[in-house]
């Protein structure tokens, strides 16, 4: 269940004065979200004539604050996303977070979302919902204008800070729920950048969120998660959070999600946690006792730069991490350039498949995670 209604404007987002031009602009491009929302909260979209559910796993796609507002890696990983849905077609879009760097947007006419969004992913194949979370970055601006905006694009869906969109396809009818979830709230914020600046980018500390800053909003989201989980009778369940519970790269392992959120998801099955933050794909399979795998761990935070740090390796069991890219070393990644990486996933009533690519073109890994009610048995 959605937490809060979708509202199409509040008198502070329009307390702004805002050129002609640029509402003139945004109307143009304005269309109903209601088709998009009917997957969301208690709605399911259905796909019976579809075999498979496609979708792109992205985050920290959020370009850079000064011209040309996008970095060389995020337009080769739009240009491989279009080419490849081209030939197999996408349902939609998972954004991870940090849509905006470095400190989010100011208001609903903000022009990075034209210039860091709209127009960096215009390509045919792209045209579908990108269903949005916030990150760290985006809690710096105006995280109500990122959730309004949904009112105004065709493809942003981002109806709260936490959300569940639920998805049924083929004869068998195989279900699929995300539970999109807002780790900010839970967790705290992280002042990693400090202000955007050029050398602000290159000689920024990582510094972890120690606790939230309204106990009472993390309190009532943590609430609605175990809702949603203890609720979720699918096929498959995907939870979806900006920063990681586990990663070898900079920002490395979260705490407040070790502890919190970890046993929630192992305790309800869920099929998989999505997060991006560290700018990396990684692939971590959390095994108990038994080396048996309780969950399935994907980072993709690579959209618009990559990082080639494996700081927190060691926090990490050697045998949980399946794969992990970049490695070596490129002072300017950081800034975008690099090609960039993404994940392809692709679900059938067998099996969800992570396909790993380079904004480049190139396959890095591939590998599945099997229905919660289908042993391996049955295959």
């Amino acid at each position: 269940m959605i937490s809060r209604p979708v509202v199409f404007f509040t008198a502070t987002l329009l307390a702004t004065a805002v050129p002609y031009s640029s509402i003139h602009n945004l109307q143009i491009r304005a269309t109903t979200p209601f088709r998009r929302l009917s997957c969301t909260g208690k709605g399911v979209c259905e796909r019976p004539e579809s075999r498979s559910l496609r979708f792109f796993l992205v985050g920290d796609t959020g370009g850079i604050p000064i011209y040309p507002y996008t970095t060389y890696g995020q337009k080769k990983v739009a240009r491989m996303m279009n080419d490849l849905a081209a030939v197999n077609p996408v349902d939609f879009v998972v954004n991870l977070g940090d849509n905006v760097y470095f400190n989010g947007v100011s208001d609903i006419f903000d022009s990075r979302f034209e210039k860091s969004f709209e127009d960096v992913y215009d390509a045919e194949h792209l045209q579908v919902p990108w269903y949005m979370i916030a990150g760290n970055h985006d809690h710096f601006g105006n995280i109500t204008a990122q959730i309004h905006y949904t009112n105004y694009s065709s493809k942003w869906t981002f109806p709260d800070l936490y959300y569940k969109t639920s998805y049924r396809f083929g004869p068998r009818n195989v279900s699929v729920d995300f539970v999109f979830i807002d780790t900010i709230v839970l967790c705290g914020n992280t002042q990693d950048i400090q202000n955007g600046g050029f050398l602000d980018v290159i000689l920024t500390k990582q510094v972890d969120p120690e606790e939230p800053s309204d106990p009472e909003a993390a309190h009532k989201q943590w609430e609605w998660i175990v809702e949603q989980l203890n609720s979720s009778t699918s096929d498959y369940l995907f939870v979806a959070g900006h920063y990681p519970i586990f990663s070898i790269s900079s920002h490395g392992p979260s705490k407040c999600l070790i502890e919190h959120l970890s046993p929630l998801l192992k305790q309800f099955g869920a099929s998989a946690y999505f997060a991006g933050h560290d700018h990396t794909v990684q692939h971590i399979r959390e095994l108990d006792g038994d080396d048996e795998v309780v969950l399935s761990h994907f980072v993709s935070g690579g959209a618009s730069r990559t990082d080639r740090s494996s700081a927190h390796k060691k926090s990490v069991p050697e045998a949980w991490l399946q794969f992990h890219y970049p490695s070596g070393f490129n002072p300017f990644s950081q800034l975008g350039f690099t090609s960039g990486a993404f994940i392809s996933v692709d679900v059938d009533e067998y099996r969800a498949k992570f396909n790993f690519y380079k904004g480049s073109g190139s396959e890095l890994y591939e590998t599945t995670v099997l229905p919660r009610k289908r042993k391996s048995s049955d295959l």
